[in-house]
């Protein structure tokens, strides 16, 4: 009688078991918007297949800010609700509130999305000229709606261009989160600008927030590869070297995803004992 043994008994390989508050990769989803820096194109017919293989190892998504406010409305609606069937969950980014702010429309942008079937908004930091009442509002107006928000940090210049790029100290990031943990955000994002500019202070600072939050309350967002190739790669690197195989990544593109794992605790890499 034959055996009924797979590669996951033989090789002893791990189970991605969901949810889970560490070891989570976040994707990042570009549909049809790849002009003029992707070539990772994620319709529908490439994406049911894509989770059939790598859905147990992703536990969110960004849909780039261009694809939801271009892409058909059903269609969207479509691949929103795939990526939930299979337990991936799709969130706005930062991008997305920022177009929204420019133009005026937060509030209704937040509804569009939510009717879409978007269950999380990720919110930034910014500069006092978004008040605290004003982002009490909108944070509110998502929980209101049944949405959860993710809390990205970007060094400040992100959101006003004219101030000079450097790094925030471990209580600005902090500071920068507080009013919207208290609110209600589940988790902080750091995006990978801010490990650029901490360079060899990296592990000090960015390891005195882990340790105010828990790593499990972090994410750590990775370089796209329209900046350059294999930055992500390094940036993944940093990360795992710095703060564990189990830290939470995000920004990673669909070719990545099965590697993530491989960059955490090598197996195919693994030296025979």
């Amino acid at each position: 009688m034959m055996s009924t043994l797979s590669m996951r008994d033989v090789f002893k390989l791990p189970y991605f078991e969901k949810p889970r508050q560490l070891r989570q990769t976040w994707l990042k989803d570009v549909g049809y918007d790849e002009a003029p820096k992707y070539i990772e194109r994620m319709g529908l017919t490439e994406l049911e297949d894509f989770l059939e293989v790598a859905g147990q190892r992703l536990d969110y998504v960004k849909i780039v800010t261009s694809q939801i406010i271009f892409s058909p409305h059903d269609w969207l609606k479509r691949k929103i609700a795939t990526y939930q069937r299979f337990a991936v969950e799709p969130y706005l980014d930062h991008s997305f509130f920022m177009q929204a702010y420019q133009r005026g429309v937060v509030e209704s942008a937040i509804e569009a999305g939510r009717e879409l079937g978007f269950r999380v908004i990720e919110f930034m930091n910014t500069t006092d000229e978004v008040s605290a009442a004003q982002w009490k509002a909108w944070r509110k107006l998502a929980l209101d709606l049944g949405m959860r928000i993710i809390q990205e940090h970007h060094p400040i210049y992100h959101w006003n261009p004219s101030l000079a790029p450097r790094p925030s100290s471990a209580d600005e990031i902090l500071r920068g989160a507080e009013a919207a943990l208290e609110d209600g955000a589940f988790i902080v994002m750091i995006d990978h600008e801010e490990f650029d500019l901490q360079g060899e202070n990296t592990a000090r600072e960015i390891g005195k927030v882990v340790d105010a939050l828990g790593l499990e309350n972090i994410v750590f967002e990775a370089t796209s590869p329209k900046e350059g190739p294999m930055l992500w790669h390094d940036n993944l690197k940093l990360y795992f070297s710095t703060f564990g195989e189990n830290a939470n990544v995000a920004n990673v593109m669909p070719s990545q995803a099965m590697y993530v794992e491989e960059m955490r605790r090598p197996f195919l890499r693994a030296k025979r004992q």
